[in-house]
């Protein structure tokens, strides 16, 4: 398969070693997304989520920063007109079956913090700042990336930071937990983690991923199967101590 995907001006994507990374890359504007690039992100996000030669996808920013969140001047639209676009951006990547890492450096704020809490892991570097400023620009956040922040931070923290938009710094976010490592080049590290992510199970992986969104599934039919041919691969590999050569790929998960 080919890693050709529905990019529009602002991104920037690559694969290498079954690890995409998707840059955002509007350094004029501290990476802030334009309403094009916020309404290309679900396909993005099915493109890469569906390609079965990626096992990891890393989202990061250009030129020192992560994201500012949305472009200022596109914010003067109907409110379920950015609710519909921001929540549809923001879900396809908390929603994607493949692993997801943020690897962050300098301005993530508004929607920079709201894609970042949509990644399944968070590796930030020090000195980078956060925070959901919509209270300043009078905007009402959508439901879901205001829930997740919570979901994050715990609802007292996420009041703070969205009652007040105020700007809050990288230490303050690190006592908070939103990130699972802290590095001097987030990116490289990032590499670094997907690599160990890409080994695991995306038999496990994506059925973890399922569940801890919501869905049900029951322990029968191709799960059952799946679960019996690589609980084989692992049990070998552990006893002869070398790493397991897992078969199963997310992909292969039944879409109905």
């Amino acid at each position: 398969m080919t890693h050709d995907l529905p990019l529009v001006p602002g991104f920037e994507y690559s694969v290498e070693n079954g690890i995409a990374v998707l840059t955002i890359s509007r350094v004029e504007k501290r990476n802030a997304l334009s309403r094009e690039m916020w309404k290309a992100l679900p396909g993005i996000a099915k493109a890469v989520d569906t390609d079965p030669d990626v096992k990891v996808l890393i989202i990061t920013g250009a030129g020192g920063h992560f994201s500012a969140g949305s472009d200022i001047k596109d914010l003067n639209v109907p409110l379920e007109e950015f609710w519909q676009t921001n929540s549809q951006a923001e879900d396809a990547i908390a929603n994607m079956d493949i692993p997801t890492i943020a690897a962050i450096e300098g301005n993530c704020v508004g929607g920079g913090t709201e894609i970042a809490a949509a990644c399944d892991v968070r590796i930030a570097k020090p000195g980078s700042i956060y925070g959901v400023t919509a209270a300043r620009l009078g905007l009402v956040y959508p439901p879901g990336p205001t829930k997740r922040l919570a979901e994050i931070l715990g609802t007292s923290w996420a009041r703070y930071i969205l009652l007040s938009a105020e700007i809050v710094d990288f230490d303050q976010m690190n006592q908070l937990g939103f990130f699972h490592q802290v590095s001097e080049d987030p990116l490289a590290t990032a590499k670094e983690r997907a690599e160990v992510i890409a080994s695991r199970s995306a038999l496990s992986q994506t059925g973890a991923k399922r569940i801890l969104r919501g869905d049900m599934f029951e322990p029968q039919g191709w799960v059952k199967d799946a679960y019996a041919e690589e609980i084989v691969r692992g049990q070998e590999a552990f006893f002869e101590r070398r790493s397991p050569d897992f078969a199963i790929n997310r992909t292969d998960w039944p879409t109905d």
